[in-house]
């Protein structure tokens, strides 16, 4: 009997135990992470799988760590189609570099990086993380003038406010990583927002003036270079030419000399006979022998007008 009792006793103890030990099992999911807590004391984080502990003296408190966002100036009330969305004006007012006035709307993607972190050193981490950011976006915004918050410089500010949010958060010990910072609508004020449209459209017409000027310029100048360089080409050809032509009568002038030198009468004769081949061809000649026309009356042309011989 007592060794009935006795394994009676062991059979239950070892139900106890066996219950115990399936009770203390746990599943953490997909995209969640779990801390257990020893008694309020953090002792491990768990990731997705099943674990244990110690029912009685350990508790787990789980929590999703997918991407999450938080919304700056605005709230979406439904995802739609369509969607719909509230406005909140006091969060996204801010002063620029320029000490102009800006709406900015923006978007902050987070996710949680270390859920101890989260868990036990901010009591409120959504609450700091968006006290954060709008310090962050603001303190940005304030080192840009106001034309680069409304065009260029969007991407820039996004940055840079991502990088501080981060090194904020990490003074914490929030246990958060920022993944991006996005600018939704940024434009001006409501009540001076005709007036940036006209200068943005100001604008633009100055840009469209400086690309034509410059698509001018850009046709005009190579043209005006080439008619340049063609002038010049035919500068340097005809004083070519010239200098050419110029060193040729100048040699042949030279030659006659020479020859003039050696023969001066035979030189004088051969150029007079060379000169009258060039201008006779050309005149009208009336050839008188010698003699016989000494009594004459000097010759007239008559009836000789419009005639060449």
């Amino acid at each position: 009997m007592k060794f009935l009792r006795r394994s009676g006793y062991l059979v239950v103890l070892l139900g106890l135990a066996a219950a115990y030990g399936f009770f203390g099992v746990f599943q953490i999911g997909p995209s969640e992470e779990g801390v257990v807590l020893r008694l309020g004391r953090y002792v491990r984080t768990v990731t997705e799988g099943p674990h244990w502990h110690a029912l009685g003296i350990e508790t787990v408190e789980r929590r999703l760590v997918a991407v999450e966002r938080e919304e700056f100036g605005f709230r979406t009330i439904t995802v739609g189609p369509p969607a719909q969305y509230e406005d909140v004006p006091d969060e996204r007012l801010m002063l620029t570099g320029d000490a102009n006035l800006v709406d900015v709307e923006f978007v902050v993607r987070y996710q949680i990086s270390d859920l101890a972190a989260w868990q036990f050193n901010v009591a409120d981490g959504r609450g700091v993380i968006r006290d954060a950011a709008q310090a962050a976006i603001r303190e940005v915004v304030a080192t840009h003038p106001i034309d680069e918050v409304l065009t260029g410089g969007r991407t820039a500010i996004a940055l840079a406010t991502r990088d501080l949010l981060q090194k904020v958060l990490d003074a914490y010990g929030a246990g958060v990583r920022v993944l991006a910072v996005q600018l939704q609508e940024v434009e001006p004020p409501d009540p001076v927002k005709d007036s940036f449209r006209d200068v943005a459209s100001a604008q633009q017409d100055r840009e469209r003036t400086i690309l034509e000027a410059q698509g001018y310029h850009d046709q005009i100048v190579p043209r005006a270079r080439g008619e340049k360089e063609a002038l010049i080409n035919a500068a340097q050809a005809y004083r070519e030419q010239r200098v050419l032509a110029a060193k040729g009568e100048s040699d042949r002038f030279l030659a006659l000399l020479t020859e003039y030198r050696k023969a001066p009468e035979v030189t004088r004769e051969r150029l007079y006979i060379e000169t009258l081949e060039t201008i006779l061809p050309g005149m009208d000649k009336v050839i008188i022998e010698g003699g016989t026309g000494d009594n004459l009356l000097p010759y007239l042309p008559l009836g000789r007008k419009g005639r060449s011989q």
